[in-house]
């Protein structure tokens, strides 16, 4: 099992950072508005607490306090001075392009089961964002859970994580 001393830190950063801005990427395709933002927000946490208590420990080592503010610093760094539409396309991109380097590092440096609870979390994170708030409604009435732009980025990101290493 990997832990966080056994990668360069850059590609420690990559690993940590892309369940989060995968978080990030699915929240930004969607048009929840602010309660529904509050929901997507908050969607993650028991993933990463699932994770933080599980038997990975390279999952562990990703959902340490300190690892998550690095991992926000990261994401507040590459938003900052971005308008709405090209922080939803540079967000996206960079998301399925993080993914699929995380589990290309995690298959050269880790266990065959570190990859597939990494890609288990960035999966389970990315679907709990979705479906936590309605999409298009208003005030909470009709609207769909899941809207088409995160349909989509949810069978990219489905399709990036199937095309590496397996």
């Amino acid at each position: 099992m990997a832990r966080k001393g056994d990668f360069a830190r850059e590609e420690w950063e990559v690993l940590r950072t892309t369940p989060y801005l995968t978080a990030l990427a699915v929240a930004l395709a969607g048009g929840s508005g602010i309660f529904g933002s509050l929901k997507e927000a908050i969607a993650p946490a028991g993933a990463i607490i699932e994770a933080a208590k599980g038997d990975n420990g390279l999952l562990r080592d990703i959902c340490q306090q300190e690892e998550m503010k690095a991992a926000q610093q990261s994401l507040k760094e590459m938003v900052k001075g971005k308008d709405i539409d090209t922080l939803r396309r540079q967000v996206r991109e960079t998301a399925l392009a993080k993914t699929r380097t995380s589990l290309e590092i995690l298959h050269a440096k880790g266990a065959k089961d570190d990859a597939d609870a990494y890609r288990r979390f960035v999966t389970v994170i990315a679907d709990r964002v979705a479906r936590a708030a309605k999409e298009g409604g208003f005030l909470g009435f009709g609207g769909e859970r899941v809207s088409e732009n995160e349909k989509t980025l949810l069978a990219d990101l489905s399709s990036a994580v199937r095309t590496v290493g397996t």
